[in-house]
């Protein structure tokens, strides 16, 4: 077996080099599917090691003075810093044993046969693994931007994570006391005053992000036309618009993302964008960036293949021999780590929670679906009061 190995290797269509150029072909917004590059786009930067001054978000205004006499002294605000260090982002595929045991029967251990066969998996495996990075660049922006935190997990045991804080100030990220979808509130106009506070705190609104349960119950409680209907969304825009003074729209976000519940293959669909949370859209869009460091190995694959055009700082494919030679891992990997700009940040949680049959057909039925609704409930209780960051008490632990 490690003969059939040493010798796929050997074939250059399915080199590190070839599938890490075509695993830099892949849409880093998955062909429009995911946004963190319109929030965040990618800043190619030399190390894992981030260092950032943070200037004072103030506005100090000087005065008129007296001829002849001293005008008005700015106390000089001294900057922060921020330091962030980069983990790896990696996806893998192996070809084991029991897979070439299998391939051996069905080519009447022809090697050549086999080796065909896996030249054609190996190109689409790369995509595949390349696809999935990009997803996880996507849950930790709109995690980092949302929640002011990123939660990284241990692939083969998910009990063991922990959770890095940018440290953002708590104004920031605001909570609604009373969720907005309850009756003796009106959604629209803690909405529209909420987004009055945004826009003092980051300079403009010409949007926002949120889901559709969010957005229904903002809209139920908009002001009505004269005949008594429901505002469209664009009329909602427009009188927003109006009063902001500059275009305003929502966006609904429900994208979904396939994410693993422990170290082995069971997965949970999950919305990218917590049910809950408002994020406002600053002027032009951009929050931050998403630094991407250069990736190690990628430089070893350039010095082999100088005239492959490899992007050093992007996703980055490669073989390792396991087990003997029994197996043959395909790893893509990319460091990369969201970086939002504080002063553009304003987020608030509106409280609205809603576990609808529509949106879950599957709860209740027979199967791992009491395990997932168990799964969803923990993870709202752990936003709300989790030992680590819990954003209204730290005191549970799940």
């Amino acid at each position: 077996m490690k003969s059939i190995f040493a010798a796929l290797l050997q074939i250059a269509a399915i080199s590190s080099a070839s599938l890490t150029v075509r695993a830099q072909t892949v849409s880093p917004n998955d062909d429009g599917r995911l946004r963190w590059d319109q929030f965040l786009p990618r800043a190619d930067v030399n190390s894992i090691n981030l260092g950032e001054v943070l200037l004072p978000n103030s506005r100090p205004t000087a005065d008129r003075r007296a001829w002849n006499a001293k005008g008005r002294r700015i106390p000089r605000e001294m900057p922060s810093f921020r330091e962030l260090e980069m983990v790896p982002i990696e996806a893998e595929d192996v070809i084991d044993e029991y897979y070439m045991q299998k391939l051996f029967e069905r080519y009447d251990g022809n090697t050549q046969s086999i080796l065909n066969r896996l030249q054609l998996d190996l190109p689409g495996t790369s995509l595949r693994l390349a696809a999935s990075v990009y997803r996880r660049v996507e849950v930790d922006t709109f995690s980092a931007l949302t929640t002011g935190i990123v939660t990284v997990r241990n692939p083969q045991d998910a009990t063991k994570t922990y959770t890095a804080s940018y440290g953002f100030d708590a104004a920031r990220y605001e909570t609604a006391p009373t969720a907005w979808n309850d009756g003796g509130v009106n959604a629209y106009n803690l909405f529209t005053e909420w987004l009055s506070r945004s826009v003092d705190l980051i300079g403009g609104v010409e949007g926002v992000v949120l889901r559709q349960p969010t957005y229904n119950a903002i809209r139920a409680d908009a002001p009505t036309l004269l005949n008594g209907e429901r505002r469209s969304r664009q009329e909602m825009e427009e009188d927003i618009s109006q009063e902001t003074g500059q275009p305003f729209r929502f966006e609904i976000m429900e994208n979904t993302v396939e994410i693993f519940d422990d170290g082995g293959v069971t997965k949970t669909i999950t919305k990218v964008f917590p049910l809950e949370k408002i994020l406002a859209i600053p002027p032009g869009r951009v929050i931050g960036s998403t630094p991407f460091a250069p990736v190690y190995r990628a430089q070893d694959i350039v010095r082999t293949a100088p005239q492959a055009g490899i992007d050093v700082n992007g996703v980055t494919v490669y073989h390792i021999e396991e087990n003997d030679g029994k197996s043959l891992t395909t790893q893509a990997q990319a460091n990369a780590i969201p970086s939002p700009d504080e002063n553009k940040v304003a987020v608030i949680d509106a409280g609205v929670v809603v576990f609808s049959a529509g949106s879950r057909p599957d709860w209740g039925t027979p199967g791992p679906s009491a395990k997932r609704a168990l799964r969803e409930t923990a993870v709202a209780v752990q936003r709300l009061l989790g030992a680590e960051a819990g954003k209204v008490a730290r005191a549970v632990t799940l």
